[in-house]
Parts: structure tokens; C-alpha cells; sequence
């Protein structure tokens, strides 16, 4: 049985609701052209230096159920409700895939040629788990409601649907295909995240304005997007300086 807390799903998003979605969208437009996102997409791409960008994407994708869970045991319930829905496709069985988003991760690594023996021996780099860290301190130490949009903002800022010249994942998969000539059928795992982020970033936002009541709200909502920002530019970041020190 609800308490009489749980806050009610419908009505009208308040003013600072809509200022904090203007403002996110604004947001991750900024991010996706950030020099660490330039860095990135500027890098040439070789075969190898794809399947090291595939592995190093699995130890984020377990790292985004680890920060997610964090998020979700400080949360109100209605927003316990709502996660618990979107880490069904995550962590269980995504039917646009077949799958949980991890063994989709390595299903399409081994695509591209990541052997079994590689896939098992697989590390992060230093400067990737320091980014993976940052990443559950945030999810750990900020107000629930900042920690739920700096979550939130990774898959919004995925969302091809509100960032110009498309989301990180939609723009990663041209790259593969235009550069390396890989066949799209191949790319299982991202383009199941081109689609499932479009709905999860969605269905978080509700999650959030439902929250967004005052001037607090907002900023903390706010403050927690920001402080993602600083580490999701620098994991692309790290991600570039593995790739680039791949010669072939």
C-alpha cells in the first residue's frame, strides 16, 4: 500500500520543471561538441581501435547498474517504481535485443572481433576506472534528486531525438559503419541503445518534473546534471587517449 508521501503521477509540471528540461536540453547539446567529445570523434577509427572502445563499453554498462541501484535505494518510492521498470531492459531482458544491455555489449564486441579469451581478460584502463568511480561517487554522495538527473543525463544526452546531429550512440554507430564499413546487423548493442535511450531518457524526465516543485528542487535537479557533465566528458576523454595509443 502507497504511503500517503508518494507524490501523485499526474497534474501540470510546474514552472521550474520546465526551465530544468529547457535547461538539460541545453545541456547535453553543449556536451555531445565538448573538446572530450571532439577528441573522440576526431579520433580515426582502425578495427582495433573500435574493439577497444567495445570493451572499455562493457565496464561502463556495469557500471551504470551499480549507479543506478544507488539512485534507486535513496529514492522515493514512485521513483523506485519507474527505475525498477527501466533496469528491466537494462539489467534483465531488453526485447528490442534479446538480452540484458551488458551481454548485448559483449555480444557486439565479439562481432567485431573480441575473442572469448579477450573478452575474459579485459581491463579498464586507469584513466577509465578512474571515470567509472567518479561516476558511482556521484550516484552515492548527491541529494537523491541530483544523483537521479546526473544518471538521467547520460541517456538524454543519448537521446537522438533532442541532440543535434544525433546522440552519442546513433553518431558512434555512422562511425562504424561509414568509416569501417561494418555491417549495422553487427551493431546489435548500439543500435538497441539509439532506440532504448530515447524511451528511458523519457520515461526518467517524468520521474524528475514530478520532483521539480521550487527553486530547490531545481537547482539540486540542476547541480546533479552539471557535476555529470565534468565526469561523462572526461570518460570520452579517456576513452580517446586508450584509443589513439592503438597504432594499428
Amino acid at each position: 500500500m502507497l504511503t500517503s508521501h508518494t507524490v501523485t503521477l499526474d497534474g501540470p509540471r510546474s514552472k521550474f520543471a520546465d526551465k530544468l528540461v529547457e535547461e538539460l536540453n541545453r545541456l547535453i547539446n553543449e556536451q555531445i561538441v565538448s573538446p572530450e567529445f571532439q577528441l573522440l570523434w576526431q579520433t580515426p577509427l582502425t578495427i582495433d581501435r573500435a574493439r577497444f572502445y567495445s570493451l572499455q563499453l562493457i565496464f561502463y554498462g556495469a557500471n551504470r547498474r551499480d549507479c543506478w541501484a544507488h539512485v534507486q535505494a535513496r529514492a522515493p518510492y514512485d521513483v523506485k517504481q519507474v527505475i525498477w521498470l527501466h533496469e528491466q531492459d537494462e539489467l534483465i531482458h531488453d526485447p528490442r535485443g534479446g538480452a540484458d544491455h551488458v551481454t548485448l555489449m559483449s555480444r557486439e564486441a565479439m562481432a567485431l572481433g573480441v575473442t572469448e579469451e579477450e573478452l575474459a581478460a579485459a581491463e579498464t584502463t586507469p584513466l577509465v576506472r578512474a571515470a567509472l568511480l567518479a561516476f558511482t561517487h556521484l550516484a552515492t554522495n548527491l541529494p537523491w534528486l541530483g544523483a537521479l538527473t546526473a544518471s538521467h543525463f547520460l541517456e538524454r544526452r543519448n537521446n537522438t531525438k533532442l541532440v543535434k546531429g544525433g546522440g552519442a550512440s546513433y553518431r558512434w554507430r555512422d562511425r562504424l559503419v561509414n568509416e569501417l564499413g561494418i555491417d549495422p546487423a553487427l551493431l546489435i548493442s548500439t543500435s538497441v541503445h539509439v532506440e532504448a535511450d530515447e524511451d528511458h531518457s523519457d520515461m526518467i524526465e517524468d520521474a524528475i518534473v514530478r520532483h521539480v516543485t521550487d527553486e530547490h528542487s531545481y537547482k539540486t535537479a540542476l547541480d546533479g546534471a552539471r557535476e555529470l557533465m565534468h565526469i561523462d566528458r572526461a570518460y570520452r576523454g579517456a576513452v580517446a587517449h586508450g584509443m589513439r595509443a592503438i597504432d594499428s
